[in-house]
């Protein structure tokens, strides 16, 4: 296992990289680390934890050390995978990942009003086309989960022009140490289907699995369609509302019968490439005209 070892000293001169406010951060710092490279310079990125328990590292470290064991079969341009783990003074703080200099996070352009919905939804299809590439690979496919999926752990590369998957320290092997997940972390509608979204006893959180995948993009495309930003706090009765407004302006039965799988028994099937074809481009989904043509109906299968 590949270490760098710095100094704290060493890390006080390196820049900081700082996020938007937009964009919540409160598990780690991150440095920018410049370096000399064959004849050049090149740089990586350092993530930091502020959190330097040894449970709370061990697990770190031991899904790090996967991901970089796993290289060859995580050979994949869209993930921003971990180089090496960093250690300060000798003890292990935090890994390297490449520094991709020229990005905005998804966050700040899928929760943009002034974006257009068209380009939205081709963000997406791209997260979509990581998922279905991860789900049918066959050294990956149920083994490896992106365990924190969620707009901001994500990111829009300028110079590549691809959606890439940050974060990767917060992904699942079967088995492994379980991520904390944005999204369904105290999710107690999900808790109604512990056959569907598994509970782990001991951790108390979710097990990610094909159909945790599925909602947690589920959530991001709903508040993509709606304006709001927090479709995982909907009540049923929001949720079930909101399809039935999505029906009327015309989104694909299709579709629908998929997202209507969130609260249900039945499996959700997201990986089709063209799961996002059921959606017209010009139409306006937001959650207020949602409210403004409300009924008594929620949304049902024909």
């Amino acid at each position: 296992m590949k270490v760098m070892n710095v100094s704290k000293r060493q890390l006080k001169k390196m820049p900081r990289l700082n996020l938007s406010r937009s964009v919540v951060n409160t598990e780690a710092q991150l440095y920018i680390h410049d370096f000399k490279k064959d004849y050049g310079h090149t740089e990586d990125l350092f993530k930091i934890y502020y959190n330097q328990s040894p449970e709370f590292i061990a697990d770190k470290i031991t899904i790090i050390s996967k991901l970089i064991a796993n290289l060859t079969s995580l050979d994949m341009s869209e993930l921003v995978l971990p180089t090496s783990l960093v250690s300060l003074d000798g003890e292990i703080s935090g890994f390297a990942m490449p520094y991709i200099e020229d990005n905005i996070n998804l966050s700040l352009l899928l929760n943009n009003p002034k974006v257009k919905l068209e380009l939205k939804l081709q963000w997406l299809k791209e997260i979509l086309d990581i998922l279905i590439k991860i789900n049918d690979s066959h050294e990956l496919g149920g083994k490896f989960f992106l365990g924190d999926i969620h707009e901001a752990n994500f990111i829009w590369d300028i110079t590549d022009q691809v959606v890439k998957a940050v974060d990767m320290d917060s992904s699942y092997f079967n088995g492994g140490p379980i991520p904390i997940s944005k999204v369904t972390t105290y999710n107690t509608l999900l808790e109604k289907f512990p056959n569907k979204y598994v509970l782990d006893k001991e951790s108390d959180k979710f097990i990610p699995n094909k159909d945790l995948t599925s909602v947690s993009f589920i959530y991001m495309l709903l508040n993509v369609l709606s304006g709001c930003n927090n479709s995982y706090r909907w009540s049923y009765n929001e949720f079930y509302h909101y399809l039935s407004f999505l029906k009327k302006q015309g989104v694909s039965e299709e579709l629908l019968d998929i997202i209507s799988n969130v609260y249900t028994p039945g499996n959700i099937d997201i990986y089709n490439p063209e799961l996002l074809e059921g959606i017209n481009k010009n139409k306006d989904y937001v959650l207020s005209r949602a409210r403004i043509h409300k009924t008594s109906g929620g949304y049902y299968r024909n």
